[in-house]
């Protein structure tokens, strides 16, 4: 994949800057406490006003008067408690008021709101039409989401064109879009689209107001680096996914790939921050981060694993073991994996080594002869004899063997279902040390007994795996949110959760994420998607 396909082409609003809300004044806000944001760190769009100098009485009086500017001022106070009591209903009312008189800051900021459900039900396809509202009015910042939005096909149709054409707006404006972004989207537009954007010709210019110019001098306080912040920009486009199959993984690809996992300055800690080859990787601390990422879960960083010891970079090379850390990430949905597997089997001699290994009893190469079956990589094996070679590495205690084989037990898949069994081969794989069967054990225990009186510690186990890399964890917690297993009902959070496991490439939680925008989409030609 290209560069923009790594950082922004799969991208999509969800909430991962997050403030303190204290909702103490109303009773409507202290019902809105279940669903604030608990962290800090604010990244709200603020123009910087003079009545923020204003006594608290002056600001309310002006609000009243219905000037729009202070009563965006006095939602934003009131949101983070700033001179005042902290109170979200009555933060939420007076920026929806000075949205709906067209302040460009006060209507992206209620898309903030509108996105994440944050004192209002969460409704994407209104926070659109307020971010689009704002871009209309010149707001940089609206520019660049909205351009974002027209890329991921699920609030309106994937539009090429649109999505350049707001992006590239936003650039003009003076907010900071990097070149491969455009580069990106503009090998997908017409030549002569570009053309007429250039000599100011195109046909979106008549929805853009040249007149409200005011939000650009607050531009260093909110670039590019601050709105992904403020609106958690991530989503997966699967469509796109087939591109992969058209390019060598380069290193650089798998290392950034690893931000997708949520895990804070990820590349921070693997001093890979700016890395562009995977030989940057050459410490004992570095592969000890990596391969607890991998226990626990991570696609991300079984493929990269996988990639060092095929090219014997830290590891001595071993294209038996790059193809068991291939295939594990293949199970966790991986899409890079999948074509690294496959141009793996296609070297010389990889079919011939992999038999004298299975001969020689080599646990390793019998989970990666059952994968390439299971994963349709090796017709040549039925699935009585996949399964049968499987069982025989679970037995030596190959701990990626027992976890398949539970696995496939728990689903019915390969096998006869048996979830007992599962359990059972799960536990013993934890008894030998394995965070992955520990993470499976709990997943299992929350979809088998969705009343379980344990469903709340179980909930915080999740989280607390989400926060370490786990994508099925990730996924789990959409569906408790969901349902309201182990905690309360938040469709927001539902929301929040498959969009990160589907960024990740988790098809379960994208069809999930996409159920949601469906049962929740107006019927009218703007937001119908194919």
């Amino acid at each position: 994949m290209t560069a923009f396909t790594n950082k922004y082409f799969f991208l999509f609003l969800f909430g991962l800057f997050c403030f303190n809300l204290y909702s103490q004044d109303t009773t409507q806000s202290l019902a809105f406490k279940k669903n604030r944001p608990v962290k800090t760190n604010p990244f709200f769009y603020r123009p910087d006003l003079s009545y923020q100098l204003l006594q608290q009485f002056r600001l309310l009086q002006e609000a009243n008067s219905g000037d729009a500017l202070a009563q965006h001022e006095l939602g934003i106070r009131l949101l983070l408690g700033e001179g005042m009591a902290a109170d979200t209903a009555q933060a939420v009312k007076w920026i929806r008021s000075a949205a709906d008189q067209n302040l460009s800051a006060a209507a992206y900021n209620y898309g903030i709101l509108l996105m994440n459900g944050w004192g209002v039900d969460w409704n994407p396809f209104e926070a659109f039409r307020y971010f689009r509202m704002a871009a209309s009015k010149g707001m940089p910042q609206a520019q660049y989401v909205t351009g974002i939005l027209y890329t991921d096909n699920l609030i309106v149709p994937r539009d090429w064109e649109k999505a350049y054409y707001f992006i590239n707006l936003a650039k003009e404006n003076g907010f900071k879009v990097e070149e491969d972004v455009l580069n990106e989207l503009a090998s997908r537009v017409r030549p002569s689209f570009i053309d007429s954007i250039k000599s100011g010709k195109t046909i979106f210019d008549q929805i853009i107001s040249k007149d409200d110019v005011s939000t650009k001098s607050d531009l260093n306080s909110s670039d590019q680096s601050s709105v992904e912040k403020s609106l958690g920009l991530s989503f997966i486009n699967f469509d796109a996914l087939e591109d992969t199959s058209h390019h060598e993984v380069k290193d650089i690809e798998l290392i950034n790939d690893l931000t997708r996992t949520d895990i804070q300055n990820v590349l921070d800690t693997l001093k890979l921050k700016n890395a562009n080859s995977l030989k940057e990787i050459f410490s004992s601390d570095q592969i000890n981060i990596l391969m607890e990422l991998g226990n626990y879960g991570s696609p991300e960083a079984l493929t990269l694993i996988g990639k060092l010891y095929e090219e014997g970079i830290y590891f001595q090379k071993n294209l038996i073991t790059a193809a068991e850390y291939y295939i594990r990430a293949v199970r966790y949905e991986s899409f890079r994996a999948p074509f690294l597997l496959y141009k793996l089997t296609q070297k010389q001699n990889f079919n011939s080594l992999l038999q004298r290994e299975i001969a020689d009893k080599n646990a390793d190469a019998m989970f990666v002869w059952y994968g390439l079956s299971r994963f349709g990589y090796n017709n040549e094996i039925i699935t009585n004899e996949a399964l049968r070679i499987l069982q025989s590495a679970a037995n030596l205690k190959h701990i990626p063997s027992m976890i398949e084989l539970g696995l496939n037990y728990f689903t019915g898949d390969y096998s006869q279902k048996n979830e007992t069994v599962a359990f059972q081969i799960w536990k013993e794989a934890e008894q030998l040390g394995s965070i992955e069967a520990t993470i499976r054990i709990v997943v299992g225990e929350i979809f088998k007994e969705q009343d379980n009186n344990n469903s709340k510690r179980l909930v915080s186990a999740l989280i607390n795996f989400a926060e370490k890399g786990s994508v099925i964890s990730q996924s789990a917690l959409g569906i408790c949110y969901l349902k309201g297993i182990g905690t309360g009902q938040n469709k927001a959070l539902a929301v929040k959760y498959f969009r990160l496991a589907a960024f990740r490439g988790n098809r379960f939680a994208y069809e999930q994420l996409k159920n949601l925008y469906d049962e929740l989409r107006p019927p009218i030609t703007e937001f119908i998607v194919n």
